[in-house]
């Protein structure tokens, strides 16, 4: 049996602090620890959809190429986010498919668990597609069937904000959770019914644990997951960590329902995201911690 390991990353937009991100995240490691990386199925996060984080397609060619030589198998990728329209989502698949069309030899299209361990036998980069919004569906249902035609494997109710479905992480900061909505429900029924994950990453915590409790209801052994999040309060003695932590920190009960579930939580190694500021860098101690 191969192993897996879920570890999320978030591109940033800003040039100099994508490149300063991505040295933060290499470490000195001993050749056994690069060996068991390089053994191991290793499963990233591109929170970046095309123009948010990458232009050319050189970029992506480089960033999987460097993501393969170090051991990743694959990615999770980003088509939409916030409030994106199905317009711009089929934009955003079509630049992605586009640049990997270039090297169509690197890339393998996940539709099975499967294609994920072949990808990493034959070293290429295993792609799954995720959506972090709900609004591509144009407020139309049926579009969820056209979404699992794509191939995109998870999505999210509510980035950030309010939405129709419900509250996202921001605003269930700043006290507006509205919880889920009948509108919300109805997008989880077609969820299941396709098998589209449902990621709860920035949901506010009424919103989530009121979809969770609908899942678990009406849908027993149906799993859902945290493909980006960070463990609350881990980090709240780092210094210059903010009194209340980052907004986009998730407390361990959710944490566990997720699990018990049948899902998984993805930790991120995005530094601002741990305690609300962003540190010159995150250790491998503190990455260590987050995982532990």
């Amino acid at each position: 049996m191969k192993t897996m390991l879920a570890v999320s990353a978030i591109a940033i937009t800003l040039g100099c602090a994508l490149h300063a991100s991505e040295e933060s995240k290499t470490w000195d490691a001993s050749e056994e620890a690069k060996q068991f990386v390089q053994d191991t199925i290793v499963l990233g996060m591109l929170a970046s959809p095309y123009g948010t984080g990458w232009t050319d397609y050189d970029q992506l060619h480089t960033y999987f190429a460097r993501a393969r030589d170090n051991g990743i198998t694959g990615h999770e990728m980003t088509l939409a986010a916030a409030d994106m329209s199905f317009e711009t989502l089929l934009e955003q698949h079509y630049h992605f498919r586009s640049a990997m069309a270039q090297q169509p030899e690197n890339y393998l299209i996940v539709n099975e668990t499967r294609d994920i361990e072949a990808a990493h036998i034959q070293g290429k980069t295993a792609v799954i597609w995720n959506s972090q919004t709900a609004t591509i569906l144009n407020g139309d249902l049926k579009k969820m069937a056209l979404l699992k035609d794509m191939g995109i494997k998870s999505m999210i109710l509510a980035y950030n904000d309010i939405f129709r479905t419900g509250s996202g992480q921001l605003a269930a900061y700043n006290g507006r959770d509205i919880g889920l909505t009948p509108w919300g429900k109805s997008v989880i029924d077609e969820m299941v019914r396709f098998g589209i994950l449902l990621d709860l990453s920035h949901t506010g915590s009424k919103t989530a644990n009121d979809a969770m409790d609908y899942l678990d209801e009406n849908y027993p052994g149906v799993p859902y997951v945290y493909t980006h999040s960070v463990p609350a309060g881990l980090y709240a003695t780092e210094p210059n960590a903010t009194p209340r932590g980052c907004y986009r920190a998730i407390p361990d009960n959710e944490a566990l329902r997720a699990a018990k579930s049948g899902g998984y939580i993805s930790p991120t190694f995005t530094e601002w995201m741990m305690d609300g500021v962003w540190p010159e860098d995150i250790s491998p101690k503190q990455a260590a911690d987050m995982i532990d």
